[in-house]
């Protein structure tokens, strides 16, 4: 087993500011995995040296992360990204290309466009832009870019949208599954309706970690209260790895200033050992 874990420290454009000081924090899992036999590279992902600009920075980052995810994959080891952003996504679905699904675990919908945003993030457009709602010309320029069709794209644990965002998931043919759903039904029959209508042979599967309960792994400024535990995000990752192979994965949005006690860590880092160990047994 091969593991690469692609490390993107950049926020908004920023190295190494707020949740860009995640990822050197996650790669401590490196350590944990070699401890397992398991073969880690460790990638380091940088943008163009100049002027900095959110639109022009992120979508550069995404093209390089296509490009290791890529190199990853031909390497036969796993990708996994560890990214400040969610957009990276978008660079490991260029490289894994047509037909892969998507699940993305998230606290927010990330499904605004640059007509519906409240906050301006781009960001919280990066679910909007994997699908093809918006930056079209842009996200064709990360090579292999193929938008994920709605119904091989769901959203799990989303509790925090804009109005106008909400009116646009739940007028999409994009899964969603909610925090209730999980709680009430468990993960399996929570995910089952939105596996069973994919026609993707393949997932990749994203994880904001603020799709946590910050009461219990706090891991942005940004995490809206009620979210999902540990333990249900794990079931649920499990979940998806029965029904679909997992062909990379990206964790997102860690902060460690606002986790000093290190539970929103313990929470990524176990959802790496786990997302591997699930790819290690379909190997």
């Amino acid at each position: 087993m091969r593991v690469h874990l692609i490390r993107v420290p950049y926020d908004a454009g920023n190295r190494g500011l707020r949740m860009g000081a995640g990822p050197d924090r996650l790669t401590s899992a490196a350590g944990r995995l070699r401890a397992r036999g398991i073969a880690v590279e460790e990638v380091p992902v940088e943008a163009p040296v100049g002027l900095r600009a959110e639109i022009g920075t992120t979508f550069s980052l995404h093209r390089a992360v296509a490009a290791e995810v890529r190199r990853a994959s031909l390497a036969g080891a796993f990708p996994l990204l560890l990214s400040g952003n969610c957009g990276s996504a978008i660079g490991a679905l260029a490289a894994a290309g047509a037909g892969t699904g998507l699940a993305w675990f998230d606290g927010h919908g990330d499904f605004n466009t640059p007509e519906t945003t409240v906050s301006g993030f781009l960001d919280g457009m990066a679910l909007a832009v994997a699908t093809g709602r918006c930056f079209r010309p842009l996200a064709a320029s990360v090579s292999g870019f193929v938008p994920v069709a709605g119904h091989d794209a769901f959203l799990v644990g989303a509790r925090d949208l804009d109005p106008e965002e909400r009116t646009a998931l739940e007028g999409s043919d994009l899964g969603w599954v909610t925090v209730a759903k999980i709680r009430s039904s468990g993960a399996a029959e929570a995910l089952r309706p939105v596996l069973e209508v994919m026609r993707a042979s393949r997932v990749h599967v994203h994880v904001d970690l603020d799709v946590h309960d910050p009461a219990l792994a706090p891991a942005n400024e940004f995490a809206p209260p009620d979210g999902l535990t540990p333990r249900e995000v794990q079931q649920a990752v499990r979940t998806i790895a029965a029904a679909r192979p997992i062909c990379s994965a990206s964790l997102a949005a860690y902060d460690p200033s606002v986790d000093p006690g290190g539970r929103a860590l313990q929470a990524g880092l176990e959802l790496i050992d786990l997302l591997v160990a699930l790819t290690a047994n379909r190997s």
